[in-house]
């Protein structure tokens, strides 16, 4: 029989210097004579964390929290391995737990408050960040959450206060001052590529699940629907015209391409698709999907002028709506495009002024300034649709969708 306090040594020695797989294995040929080890179960689930099998993960914390249940950072770190797999309910009893054992622990309250609040909570997220943000008033994430919370939760006073002392704190934090200026209702221009860029990389992981199941999102499809139908109406000796014909686009650009939602339905009907975002980690998602054949992380009016391809089809589900002008956009997009080639987006729509930006942050557009402005930099409209875009707060966004054109020769 082995020597188990060797084993051990020789794990946490894996463990530390990143042999991560062999310390898992070691880990579990202690955990196989002595199941109860807590101190062991606790490492290999770290070890897991480490490793990104969370499921694995969170059986594990689960079994070290019912031997030892007055340990609170195996309560914590259970909490956080629930999380990744998006188990928020779960995830809030645990860092609950480990609350209880040291009430005044900023992570513990921190991770608490961010689960409260995609699980739906917010009444309760509100009350953590408070308790959170009175034992350390300069916590800049605690202050972004907490006023974004309170903005959404249409409590304006304390998110204004909320965001001035954030900008107090940090004055160039990223996104600050376009929420202020959003909350208040006055102008402000396309914000800071930093601030979209960090919004996604946060909320990267649960991003889907929270626009396919919460918000009902339906972009993605409303566009391809648009854009068969367009083709449709084009072709008219299809022998099934209720369908697309067989990869007709030679070269389709997903702007904004995030997780990669739209690529998934158009990426069947193009012989190459290629996907541009500022958010690295929403790119990472994507790529999962195995979709793409180029995948680029830049702002998309930067890529579009920098770029020497040219694109029959160009994609642009809900990226509008982090833009204010849309000249730069619709102009570089024209460069890019290819004669005869479509440009397929959605906006929110806006009944006032050019463009104006809501509460949320995001920007809506009136539905004559995007005509104008496209026909002005030389695309033709074909078509467009109002349509409800996804809900917010038990109510439907509504939007409007555009197939524009490139005509003429290049």
């Amino acid at each position: 029989m082995e020597d188990m306090q060797q084993v051990y040594t020789q794990a946490v020695a894996a463990h530390e210097s990143g042999e991560v797989a062999e310390a898992i294995e070691l880990y579990g040929k202690i955990l196989a004579q002595f199941p109860d080890a807590d101190v062991v179960l606790y490492n290999q689930g770290l070890a897991l964390f480490d490793s990104e099998r969370y499921a694995e993960a969170v059986a594990v914390f689960t079994r070290a929290v019912e031997v030892r249940q007055d340990d609170a950072d195996t309560w914590y770190n259970l909490g956080l391995a629930l999380k990744q797999e998006q188990q928020y309910s779960e995830a809030v009893d645990a860092y609950k737990q480990a609350l209880a054992l040291q009430p005044e622990d900023r992570d513990v309250l921190f991770n608490l408050a961010n689960c409260c609040r995609e699980n739906g909570d917010r009444e309760e997220a509100a009350v953590y960040y408070a308790r959170l943000l009175k034992l350390e008033p300069d916590h800049i994430s605690a202050l972004n959450n907490f006023a974004y919370l309170c903005h959404l939760r249409h409590d304006n006073a304390q998110a204004e206060q909320l965001y001035l002392r954030l900008l107090e704190l940090q004055p160039d934090h990223p996104g600050t001052r376009h929420m202020l200026a959003a909350l208040t209702g006055k102008f402000t221009d396309t914000p800071e590529n930093a601030y979209v860029r960090d919004l996604f990389d946060q909320y990267s992981d649960s991003f889907e699940q929270s626009l396919m199941g919460k918000l009902e999102y339906r972009v993605p499809e409303l566009l391809f629907d648009l854009v068969r139908r367009t083709q449709v109406a084009q072709e008219k000796n299809l022998k099934q015209p209720e369908q697309l014909s067989e990869q007709p686009y030679a070269h389709c650009l997903d702007l904004g391409c995030g997780t990669g939602l739209a690529g998934k339905l158009f990426s069947p009907y193009c012989q190459q698709l290629s996907g541009v975002d500022l958010s690295g980690k929403m790119l990472a998602h994507a790529a999962e999907k195995g979709v793409y054949d180029r995948i680029v992380v830049d702002d998309v009016v930067h890529f579009l002028c920098e770029d020497e391809q040219q694109y029959d089809l160009l994609v642009a589900a809900d990226m509008l709506i982090y833009l204010a002008d849309l000249e730069p956009l619709l102009r570089a997009a024209f460069q890019r495009t290819a004669p005869g080639g479509l440009f397929v987006f959605s906006t929110e729509h806006g009944e006032k002024n050019q463009w104006q930006v809501r509460q949320t942050g995001r920007f809506a557009h009136q539905y004559e300034y995007v005509v104008e402005v496209a026909q002005r930099h030389g695309w033709q409209l074909v078509t467009s649709e109002e349509a409800d875009l996804r809900r917010e707060e038990d109510a439907w966004i509504r939007g409007d969708l555009f197939v524009l054109t490139r005509k003429g020769v290049s």
